[in-house]
């Protein structure tokens, strides 16, 4: 699927501090993520090749046996079919980017399989962007375990995108010593064609557009801010909840159940999913919000909107205090802390002057900290000029 992993690679392909090397990315296909990349990899120098005959969609009806077997049988392709492919292209450097942990099985497998081929030998490194909150029991766990011990046995150099990323990864898994590289963002000074979402989905221009744009999966924490809404008879006059996304189907249809049921009818608006680019999107927001249940990486949306000055009120979780300093760049609030979060989304709605600066001092805090091309030297350092 498309998320973060993609926009990552995105940035990184096109701000290289060396032109001239060529990228090759290796994906599965039938992949949301593909369609972004071609349209976002401006650099010349990079090309995608699919591993079409490997992956098959399972029957989500079949026996637990049977999708167990089949997840075998993958790996098994997999192995054959990478090994050759890898051996046909020979390159310099292999970047097995794996989304999280414990993520794809057949990113660990390319990371070992890359470092017993003669071209990559000493320059296999391994990315995982982000940590699980707590020690997971599965067969695809306990299988990742397993090839995680080999990889720290070949001693393969492991990459991640913060320093609460490397905590957990650390703690959880038998991965130590990781190297943490922030991700970047490419600057936008000036938005071309931003989508009027207020025109869009008749939003009164009385009404201050506090947004939430992403996968609805529960993570994200869209029950939160129905909560607050709930609660502040101030926000339901003031604001409108504007739901960008699409996703888990159970759980729209529970969010659109709770709409109904706290009286939120006419504040709440699900616009699913939106083709126009994320900050095309996010610089019609008064506000954006991210209150992130569990653990929050590095989250692009949130960056994005830093970026374009809109204000960011976030959860105070995971990686996401490493970017946003509370008070200055953004508000920072415990997850599951209602009054913290009326209070937070209220005094920006009605103080524009606390959103300027806000928004002034995120813009500032992603131009020294998060760009691009930073990241993308601190990656051309440690896999090129070891």
């Amino acid at each position: 699927g498309y998320g973060g992993v993609d926009t990552h690679l995105a940035h990184l392909i096109n701000n290289w501090p060396k032109r001239d090397d060529l990228f090759t990315v290796i994906s599965n296909p039938n992949n949301d993520g593909l369609k972004f990349l071609k349209q976002k990899i401006t650099s010349n120098s990079a090309n995608i090749i699919t591993l079409d005959g490997v992956f098959k969609n399972q029957d989500p009806k079949s026996l637990k046996l049977i999708k167990v077997l089949n997840s075998f049988i993958v790996q098994f392709r997999f192995i054959i079919k990478f090994k050759r492919l890898l051996k046909e292209l020979s390159p310099d450097v292999l970047l097995s980017n794996n989304g999280g942990y414990p993520g794809g099985i057949t990113n660990w497998w390319a990371s070992i399989i890359a470092k017993k081929q003669k071209s990559t030998k000493n320059n296999t490194f391994l990315l995982v962007h982000h940590a699980p909150i707590k020690k997971v029991v599965t067969p695809v766990a306990m299988l990742s375990d397993l090839l995680v011990r080999v990889i720290v046995y070949l001693d393969i150099p492991v990459i991640t995108v913060s320093q609460a990323s490397k905590r957990l990864l650390e703690s959880f898994t038998s991965l130590q010593n990781l190297n943490v590289i922030y991700n970047g963002l490419e600057l936008i000074n000036k938005i071309n064609n931003p989508y009027d979402i207020r025109r869009a989905w008749g939003i009164k221009k009385n009404k201050k557009i506090v947004g939430i744009i992403g996968p609805i999966v529960p993570h994200k924490g869209h029950t939160t801010i129905l909560k607050v809404f709930r609660q502040s008879d101030y926000l339901k006059q003031k604001a409108q909840f504007v739901i960008v996304g699409t996703g888990n189907k159970l759980l729209l249809d529970d969010l659109k159940r709770k709409v109904q049921e706290y009286g939120l009818d006419s504040i709440v608006t699900f616009t699913g999913f939106l083709s126009e680019e994320s900050s095309q999107i996010i610089n019609s927001f008064d506000l954006l919000v991210m209150p992130t249940i569990d653990f929050g990486g590095f989250g692009y949306s949130m960056v994005e909107a830093m970026s374009i000055e809109v204000p960011v009120v976030a959860s105070n979780v995971g990686a996401i205090p490493e970017v946003i300093v509370d008070g200055k760049s953004g508000l920072l609030v415990d997850p599951q802390d209602i009054s913290g979060w009326k209070n937070a989304l209220e005094n920006l709605i009605e103080n524009d002057t606390l959103c300027r600066e806000i928004g002034a001092a995120g813009r500032e805090r992603i131009e020294k900290n998060f760009t691009a091309e930073k990241m993308s030297k601190n990656y051309y350092n440690i896999m090129i000029k070891q």
